[in-house]
């Protein structure tokens, strides 16, 4: 069996997927351009052989990079299901693109020039979003002589990192490598995914002057403020709406869309918002639904909506009408 999963993550390099899904007793499955598909003839995934083919499994539940398989590291998710283990293999990049290699929007260059502050990329499971983070921490470090404190505990992906100073080998706990980098002087701290015990330590190390960026998984702007001011610590707490009201510089909302010709692959949709007074406003008073309005009637501040982003994916014919009414909120937008 542990044979056929390879074979498994062989066809999913074939076929440009972005996730092979095993779960045992089912069949597998490929996500290809966003969409999962059974794998044809794949047979039936038997109890034990992922933890056989993956050699351990802590828990019920974890992340992990492995491999090589296929020529191809992988991050794999792994958990319980109601019929055995299930796990989420995704091929990893052997090197981060260029951030101006990414099809990224002309204001999201406006962020290069931040040094200070909270930017968080944003988007749902498979959308680009820890690339596209990754790529611009690492232009941040070609551009720019700084002293840098990479705290992604997944190291998916390396990070470019130029002339500029990495601080490694600190000990403790997030919050207290977060400490020991900024007393080090560190101007930039790569998080990674949000966890919620660190939105605190982010951003107080936002107010001491640091640029911040991390990862939230979420549909959109106003969704991904919302998990942050949902988690324990924000909960009904006025002074944390006001220290993300005053640190936030940035939201970017990545997703992948298929390409509406043959063979095109995935298409990026972005969303964009920067932090302005009506912005900061709406955090503060929790009126986040306030957000896409602000968005829409911003693009002289640079932002971005996800409708007019995909309205011209359409009118440039690289995404189908029929794939962009899916997440486009008027759909009279497309034209």
């Amino acid at each position: 069996m542990a044979t056929e999963i390879e074979s498994l993550l062989d066809y999913v390099l074939q076929v440009g997927g972005s996730e092979l899904i095993v779960t045992e007793g089912s069949h597998a499955a490929v996500r290809v351009g966003g969409k999962v598909h059974l794998i044809p003839e794949a047979p039936e995934i038997g109890p034990g052989a992922l933890r056989e083919f993956l050699g351990s499994i802590e828990g019920d539940a974890g992340t992990m990079v492995a491999g090589p398989w296929c020529g191809s590291k992988w991050r794999v998710r792994y958990f319980r299901e109601a019929l055995g283990n299930a796990a989420v293999f995704r091929p990893l990049l052997e090197e981060c693109p260029a951030f101006d290699a990414l099809g990224v929007p002309q204001t999201m260059f406006n962020l290069l020039g931040l040094n200070s502050g909270l930017v968080i990329f944003a988007g749902p499971a498979c959308s680009g979003k820890t690339t596209t983070a990754t790529a611009y921490v690492g232009a941040l470090c070609e551009g720019n002589v700084l002293c840098a404190s990479f705290l992604n505990p997944s190291k998916e992906l390396p990070v470019k990192r130029g002339a500029s100073l990495i601080l490694e080998n600190s000990s403790g706990s997030t919050s207290e490598k977060m400490e020991q980098a900024l007393r080090s002087g560190a101007n930039l701290l790569w998080m990674g995914d949000f966890e919620e015990a660190n939105l605190i330590p982010m951003l107080k190390a936002a107010e001491s002057g640091a640029l911040v960026v991390c990862n939230v998984t979420a549909g959109s702007s106003a969704g991904a403020i919302d998990v942050l001011l949902a988690s324990a610590a924000a909960r009904d707490n006025d002074l944390v709406r006001a220290m993300l009201a005053s640190v936030l510089k940035a939201v970017v909302v990545q997703r992948l869309l298929p390409g509406a010709s043959q063979g095109a692959g995935s298409v990026p949709a972005w969303e964009v918002l920067f932090n302005t007074q009506n912005v900061s406003t709406c955090i503060r008073s929790g009126e986040l639904f306030k957000l896409p309005s602000v968005i829409a009637s911003s693009s002289a501040d640079g932002m971005l909506s996800m409708d007019e982003c995909l309205a011209g994916l359409v009118r440039a014919k690289y995404v189908a009408r029929e794939e962009a009414e899916k997440y486009v909120s008027n759909g009279a937008r497309l034209g």
